[in-house]
């Protein structure tokens, strides 16, 4: 497994395993532990969660794997989000909530259910247009001096949020977690990519399969780059075309980080094995003119 150094003090694998679909597995607690296990055979240490994920239940679940193996928490990293506010009895209507008060909280009640002193990485969940950055900031400063936080970063956001927020934090940013893959250039076309190369951070790459897409797609462009991948399969000798289009988004030089979101360890170990592969500049291309549907000028 490839390791990737995300700041000073903080080197993680290059796939993190997500709990996104954790609703949609059905595991019980003693399955997320074997789970866990063959991802760390695998060599997978980045765990990526969301206080929104289930109502925080795999949060919760992956809290009692801690709890029964004194010294993992030492052997893993754990990000979690924060940010999104969904309706209920007493909101009306979903919205975000950047303030200091809510982030703090928030990142309190991951902790209780994860049962860590700590998160390695903080990240909000998704730009807010309401935000006010010095209450934003002043969370931050705040979880990272009581230890509660080591490091912070953004999901979803473009390079202006980007860089607004970063304006105003005495913390770095020190990734965005992004959507990126075969079928989605949306980050790539409007410099979300870009930006992350200029300031020297990995990005994380959320749905690399394009949720399932890649697969089962029945769009021209979803038919065009199945067969593309289909032939760069054939070229590099890889076993199936997850592992192709998993290898185009690793093989970039921006040095993505992706994440896999199955409970089924043959899947969670493709984007493993699609580190073996780096496409050429051609293979790469062909890839993306397939999804396009005309030659780069």
């Amino acid at each position: 497994m490839q390791r990737i150094t995300m700041a000073d003090g903080l080197e993680t694998s290059r796939v993190a395993l997500g709990f996104w679909r954790w609703a949609q597995w059905g595991i019980s607690v003693d399955e997320l532990e074997r789970l866990v296990d063959g991802a760390l055979e695998l060599g997978i240490t980045l765990f990526d969660h969301a206080n929104i994920y289930d109502h925080g239940n795999p949060e919760a679940a992956f809290g009692e794997v801690l709890a029964r193996r004194p010294g993992l928490r030492e052997s893993v990293q754990i990000i979690t989000k924060s940010t999104i506010v969904y309706p209920s009895a007493s909101v009306r209507v979903k919205y975000y909530d950047t303030s200091r008060a809510h982030i703090v909280s928030e990142l309190e009640a991951s902790l209780r259910r994860l049962r860590t002193d700590y998160v390695d990485l903080l990240l909000l969940h998704r730009p807010d247009p309401h935000m006010n950055p010095e209450e934003t900031a002043a969370a931050f400063s705040q979880l990272h001096e009581q230890g509660k936080v080591r490091f912070f970063g953004v999901s979803n956001y473009k390079a202006h949020h980007y860089e607004m927020l970063a304006g105003y934090c005495d913390q770095p940013l020190i990734t965005n977690e992004i959507e990126a893959s075969v079928l989605q250039h949306e980050n790539f076309d409007d410099g979300t990519v870009a930006h992350c190369q200029q300031r020297r951070i990995h990005p994380i790459a959320w749905s690399p399969l394009a949720g399932g897409r890649v697969f089962t797609g029945t769009d021209d462009a979803a038919v065009r780059v199945r067969a593309e991948l289909e032939t760069v399969r054939a070229e590099i000798g890889a076993p199936t075309i997850d592992e192709v289009a998993l290898a185009w988004l690793l093989s970039h030089p921006v040095g993505f980080l992706t994440i896999t979101g199955a409970e089924d360890l043959g899947f969670v170990r493709r984007p493993v094995d699609a580190l073996r592969h780096r496409l050429t500049d051609e293979q790469w291309f062909a890839i993306w003119s397939a999804c396009t549907g005309h030659k780069v000028l």
